[in-house]
């Protein structure tokens, strides 16, 4: 019966975890969409992308392209970022790219396109051929604009890559296309990097104000699930049936303020005596407290999702040993 204990004590520890981080989670969403962080890093990502640290290159024309510009309310101001759109679809970047970079890009796709559509058809061959001069025309054209971007220093950093891009592509202007998204969904990677360590930080800062608000000591959870069997029960029955967390991304403000306090009387109602009691703070215990609330704060900055995954895993193992240790018990009474 040992280890099932043990089992117990950490499945309720995580499930605690779980509950807090939960709420901490939709804490910070409330935080970093009334900022528009997602909308920042986004912006960030999009300037070191095309090396315009001020913005008021690349980025105010791909922003205020017709491709960008209706995704967001207002006018393009990145001293006033919390207008700004959270997301860009790499297609409508790579268009509005291309088009800053050679405004006849837009003709260049619709020329692939009817080519395509003629050679399906069948139409006749002398405006197949057509079409692909013209094709052939405007891609020379774009090529000598990027060559020149790639041999001026204020913009070799984009036009370099675009020149390697073009290389590859042949001219194939689709084919263009598809590699300047697949080099935008590159940085973007870059940016969800940005925003996790961001979120991971803030998230470090939200569960040490929680644990030090309702006193959410580890060590003093971990002493009290050791000490009750009944609270251990109840808490491993609850972990039981607890969900996954919810993604509350493109969610409003007040539903995102919803979603906060339902994770609160998740937290109240788990029965660990959470909060303030007279005699807590005192000069025996106030280290213990203090490491404590930092191991919370550490626990909860881990994020909802990785305690969820731990909590089903532990459920497993211990799914595992209950029978092997009631079968050693009924053996013994032989």
């Amino acid at each position: 019966m040992f280890g099932s204990s043990i089992l117990d004590i950490a499945i309720g520890a995580v499930f605690v975890f779980l509950l807090l981080s939960t709420f901490a989670t939709a804490v910070n969403e409330i935080i970093f969409s009334f900022f528009n962080m997602r909308g920042r890093e986004l912006l960030r990502g999009i300037a070191t992308l095309l090396s315009d640290a001020q913005k008021t290159g690349f980025v105010r024309e791909i922003y205020n392209h017709g491709q960008v510009f209706g995704l967001f309310e207002g006018d393009f101001d990145p001293d006033k970022p919390s207008k700004l759109p959270s997301y860009i679809p790499a297609r409508n970047f790579a268009l509005a790219l291309l088009d800053t970079v050679a405004h006849p890009f837009s003709e260049i796709v619709t020329a692939n396109a009817g080519v395509a559509a003629q050679s399906a058809t069948s139409i006749q061959r002398g405006a197949s051929d057509a079409l692909e001069e013209q094709t052939i025309v405007l891609t020379q054209a774009f090529k000598d604009a990027t060559q020149r971007m790639a041999s001026d220093k204020s913009t070799e950093k984009i036009g370099k890559p675009l020149v390697t891009m073009i290389t590859m592509a042949g001219n194939d202007a689709l084919k263009l296309q598809k590699s300047v998204e697949d080099w935008y969904n590159s940085g973007m990677d870059r940016v969800s990097g940005w925003y996790k360590y961001k979120t991971q930080w803030a998230l470090f800062g939200i569960g040490l104000v929680i644990a030090i608000v309702i006193n959410a000591n580890t060590i003093r959870i971990v002493k009290q699930l050791s000490q009750d069997s009944t609270l251990r029960s109840s808490i491993v029955a609850a972990a039981e049936s607890a969900r996954a967390p919810q993604v509350n991304q493109g969610k409003s403000t007040q539903e995102r303020i919803e979603a906060a306090k339902e994770s609160l009387m998740d937290v109240n109602n788990v029965g660990i005596p959470l909060g303030w009691h007279h005699g807590d703070w005192s000069a025996d215990h106030g280290l213990n407290m203090f490491v404590g609330w930092l191991l919370t704060a550490l626990a909860i900055s881990l994020g909802a999702p990785f305690w969820f995954d731990i909590l089903n895993k532990v459920m497993v193992v211990r799914s595992t040993v209950k029978p092997r240790e009631k079968s050693h018990d009924e053996g013994s009474k032989d």
